[in-house]
Order: C-alpha cells, then sequence, then structure tokens
C-alpha cells in the first residue's frame, strides 16, 4: 500500500514538474520550425501527463487540464507564426498559366 501511494505522489510531483517546466519554454520563436517542433514536443509531454488516466486524482485531471489549455494558446502562437510567415500576396502563381496544363508535363 505503501508503494502505491508513493508511486500516486511521484506521478503528481512529474506532473506538477511537467507543468512548471513548459511554462517558461513555450515562447514564441523567429521561425515557424522552431514554433511548430516546441508545440510537437510539448504536446507529446501533455499525452505523457494522460498515462494512468483511469487512475488519476482530481488534482492530476487539473493538471492535464491545464497542459492542454496551455497547449491550445501554445498553438495559437504557431498559427501566428505560420501566418507571419506566409506571403500576403494572394494571387497565386498558377493563375497566371494559359493554356492546358495536365500535371503530367503533357498537354
Amino acid at each position: 500500500m505503501r508503494s502505491i501511494h508513493r508511486q500516486k505522489n511521484f506521478r503528481n510531483l512529474s506532473l506538477f514538474l511537467l507543468q512548471t517546466k513548459h511554462i517558461t519554454m513555450i515562447t514564441p520563436k523567429p521561425l515557424l520550425s522552431e514554433n511548430v517542433k516546441d508545440f510537437m514536443d510539448y504536446a507529446l509531454e501533455v499525452i505523457k501527463s494522460m498515462d494512468g488516466a483511469p487512475e488519476h486524482t482530481a488534482a492530476d485531471r487539473l493538471v492535464v487540464n491545464e497542459n492542454i489549455a496551455k497547449l491550445k494558446e501554445y498553438l495559437e502562437a504557431v498559427s501566428t507564426s505560420y501566418n507571419e510567415t506566409v506571403p500576403n500576396n494572394v494571387n497565386s502563381p498558377t493563375g497566371d498559366i494559359q493554356g492546358n496544363f495536365s500535371g503530367t508535363g503533357h498537354s
């Protein structure tokens, strides 16, 4: 019984450390690829925090839900980074092509 209690305390501590570790790590970066990589790394950590969900206490659920909320916020940062990377030119380069185009190199 004592080892089960210790395991739960360790898991709670791990979840707490996971939560606090990523508060400062999730900051928008200048490059889209860096933002996406950080998002994916954090998403994997959030998924790991969900391990053992059927046995989660109310505190565990609170931490996981806070991690999910932070993940959503970070996804917004990724979206902003993407939209800042995409050129504002709305005309597609393929819109200027005259004639038949099959996409296979034959017309």
